[in-house]
């Protein structure tokens, strides 16, 4: 009898057992498909399908034309999920050896408790086939677009570059970033046991929208020449940098920006932030004697002097307060047209005694200088114009000289545009439209071509200082930048440059600015050497290259250039 109550009492615990049991799974089903139903769902979810994103492709940027001088060409990345690898030192080693990797680097990626991680950026033809042939579970390859500058070094500077994610970091690349980037797509697909994409052709998603194309005012083709010119002169005068622009003087156009050094934008990282600077708006200078014909237009513009006035130079020498003035060459009387033509800085000093401080000072920021231009690329600066309440006694004929003030050489042909279009200021641009996926504009005037103000009368610059100008490059300093068939107007300048103790007496800054046709002007041409070695003097160092300069942009814009020819137009295409 006791035994049989026992066995009843192990029964009813068993049972009572089970029906806790039974209970409690119960419950479980019932909290798993009733109340966690959508918690559960979506873990299900997140393990058979995943979004794999789509990269939208970077817009061109164009020159002028429609050249293309930056696109986006597509490429493989590998990526692993190291969730799902089980031999992680196995895979590791031979990506490693396929990839020319450190294996214990991607080892460490491996050992992440991620489900995502770069294993590889932008991999060669030959990488992306050995990673597909190695099928190693939980790696795979993802499209990516890779920006490509397909004339290197060219127009580097204005172009700029991207980080490896596409993103703008210099240059118009920066500027215009959201235009060219355009907007990444996803598809949702769905993974098998072992982590697999399975492909399924009704698989949700987003198509990617590509980015827009950005046209600018520069000129392959002129670049091209104004680029190949400056490299000559950086080997021969070996300088610390030789600076060069070309303006449009009827609107403010850039139709060339260059600089050296240089970089190429394909291999960034590895060039110095000196070599990928953009000195021509980043860079200031004093001008010397290119100064001279600005100073002139603010003197004219006053009636102050006129053309055919004679000056006494003091043959060479003139004390000037505590200052003693010197002359490269001694000269007694000369014409106001002279002391251009043969850059007088005695001469130049007494005229511009003539000026009152307030009315100078309003004439230098009228045309441009003390201020940005606005252009629209990053690291621009005003340059350096000191308020009056900084000037001495000294400051006007300095100035005069081009010495106490500072521009950059985009300020400089934008001020020297001026005397050639007649005596307006116009605001420098540099982009030119926006243009669609296929090419058509879909933004024109980009920047408008704007007129900041006048700064001098018709009268005084195409009557009375253009005629100087154009006897600087016949008969004075500027000889060298003389063409047979085109009549050039134009100004040296030498500057010393200024150090600690004052002014050196072995580094200079050589330049040579000019326009033509002097008759009827179409472009401006600046070029700055910086510290060259050997021979400094702008009339020297910068003239012949801007001479070149004019004279294959000129032939090239009348349709009759030796220089534009069928390697050219394949390098620039291609």
């Amino acid at each position: 009898m006791a035994v049989k109550k026992r066995h009843n009492l192990a029964a009813n615990i068993l049972t009572i057992c089970l029906l806790v049991t039974f209970c409690a799974l119960l419950f479980q089903v019932a909290r798993i498909q009733i109340f966690d139903h959508e918690k559960y769902n979506k873990l299900a979810d997140s393990q058979h399908w995943t979004r794999v994103n789509i990269s939208a492709r970077r817009g061109p940027i164009l020159d002028r034309n429609g050249v293309k001088l930056a696109d986006s060409i597509r490429v493989s990345s590998v990526f692993a999920d190291p969730v799902a690898i089980k031999n992680k030192r196995g895979s590791a080693e031979k990506l490693a050896e396929l990839l020319n990797k450190n294996p214990d680097d991607i080892h460490k990626l491996l050992k992440k408790n991620k489900r995502f991680v770069w294993i590889k950026r932008k991999l060669s033809n030959v990488e992306e086939i050995g990673v597909k042939r190695l099928k190693l579970r939980g790696v795979y390859t993802r499209y990516e677009y890779e920006r490509s500058y397909l004339n290197n070094e060219l127009l580097s500077h204005v172009i700029g570059a991207t980080d490896i994610d596409g993103k703008g970091i210099e240059g118009v690349e920066y500027v215009f970033n959201d235009q060219l980037n355009g907007e990444d797509g996803y598809l949702v697909v769905e993974r098998d046991g072992h982590q697999r994409h399975i492909t399924n052709v009704n698989s949700a998603g987003v198509q990617p929208s590509d980015g827009a194309g950005v046209m600018l005012t520069i000129d392959s083709v002129i670049q091209k020449h104004v680029e190949d010119e400056l490299e000559a002169a950086f080997k021969k005068r070996k300088p610390l940098a030789v600076i060069g622009v070309v303006m449009d003087v009827r609107n403010g156009e850039i139709l060339a920006m260059a600089n050296r050094p240089t970089f190429n934008p394909n291999k960034s990282s590895r060039f110095k932030a000196s070599d990928r600077r953009n000195r021509a708006i980043t860079d200031c200078y004093e001008p010397g004697s290119i100064m001279k014909p600005v100073i002139m237009g603010a003197l004219f513009n006053n009636n102050l002097a006129s053309p055919d006035e004679e000056i006494f130079c003091h043959n060479g020498a003139y004390k000037m307060g505590s200052r003693v003035l010197h002359d490269s060459h001694p000269y007694g009387d000369l014409s106001v047209t002279d002391v251009i033509v043969k850059s007088s800085n005695i001469g130049m000093a007494q005229l511009a005694a003539r000026l009152d401080q307030d009315k100078l000072y309003g004439f230098l920021e009228n045309i441009g200088f003390g201020s940005k231009l606005k252009i629209g690329l990053p690291g621009e600066i005003g340059g350096i114009l000191r308020p009056l309440s900084g000037w001495t006694k000294y400051t006007v004929p300095s100035i005069a000289m081009g010495h106490e003030i500072a521009v950059t050489p985009l300020q400089f042909t934008a001020a020297f545009s001026c005397i050639a279009n007649g005596g307006t200021l116009y605001r420098p641009s540099i982009a030119k439209a926006i243009t669609s996926n296929d090419g058509k504009v879909v933004i024109k005037n980009l920047q408008k071509r704007s007129a900041i103000r006048r700064v001098m009368s018709n009268e005084v610059a195409r009557d009375m200082l253009n005629p100087m100008l154009t006897k600087v490059v016949k008969e004075g300093t500027g000889k060298k930048a003389a063409l047979d068939n085109f009549q050039v107007a134009g100004k040296t300048g030498t500057a010393q440059k200024l150090e600690a103790k004052g002014y050196s007496h072995s580094k200079f800054v050589g330049s040579f600015v000019a326009y033509a046709p002097a008759d009827n002007p179409r472009v401006c041409v600046l070029v700055m050497v910086d510290e060259p070695k050997g021979q400094y003097y702008g009339g020297t160092v910068a003239a012949p290259v801007v001479k070149n300069i004019l004279k294959k942009t000129l032939e090239y814009q009348n349709g009759r250039s030796p220089y534009y020819n069928k390697t050219m137009v394949s390098q620039l295409n291609n």
